[in-house]
């Protein structure tokens, strides 16, 4: 009997001792690491926010986790352990997130400026044909100096697409879009006004 306690004593006391000496996970934490960088350096942070914070708060967590286990003597890394495989699945998921999100960004943006573009040209267009009266001659310098100007936030919107920086060349091409529109329709309903009353 005796014997029997002292082997069951020795087993506790050799399984606490296993538990109290329990090292980080390392390895994991590099893993999870890894992962993080490579969606930061697919920029996630800008393309795939969401996917991003859930990846950082999920490491930051394990981090802190593993800070609290690294204080007590009876450590147990296994909250740690889950966290990190969370913050590793994360970090793929954001990676893969910013690529697509970027990729879709690129196309629209390239959509963007060949419609800012065809616009430009309808109210060029339609300009050029425009009759200059008394009354309409300061009205046309305007628009034709709006132009001008579109054409360079169009050209600064292909810089920005040059940069990668698609959601700057988006917004400036939807505004370049706008405004070219805008003109087309004032110069049209001038036309349409100048025909009807000579109809008259």
């Amino acid at each position: 009997m005796n014997n029997r306690r002292l082997l069951s004593l020795t087993l506790t006391l050799v399984v606490v001792l296993a538990v109290g000496c329990a090292k980080a996970p390392q390895e994991d934490v590099n893993s999870a690491q890894a992962e993080i960088d490579r969606a930061r350096q697919a920029q996630a942070d800008v393309w795939a926010p969401n996917e991003f914070q859930a990846a950082d708060q999920a490491i930051s967590a394990a981090q802190a986790e593993i800070a609290a286990q690294d204080q007590k003597w009876m450590k147990n890394y296994d909250k740690a352990k889950e966290l990190l495989a969370k913050a590793k699945e994360e970090g793929a998921k954001a990676a893969e997130a910013a690529a697509a999100n970027k990729e879709q960004a690129r196309k629209d943006a390239e959509a963007g400026i060949a419609e800012a573009d065809t616009a430009i040209q309808a109210a060029e267009a339609a300009l050029k044909v425009a009759p200059v009266t008394k009354d309409s001659k300061a009205d046309l310098a305007l628009f034709k100096s709006d132009l001008e100007g579109l054409r360079s936030t169009l050209d600064g919107a292909r810089q920005a697409f040059s940069a990668e920086d698609y959601k700057k060349a988006l917004e400036s091409t939807a505004s370049v879009q706008e405004k070219a529109a805008s003109i087309t329709a004032q110069l049209e309903e001038a036309k349409a006004k100048r025909m009807a009353a000579r109809k008259r």
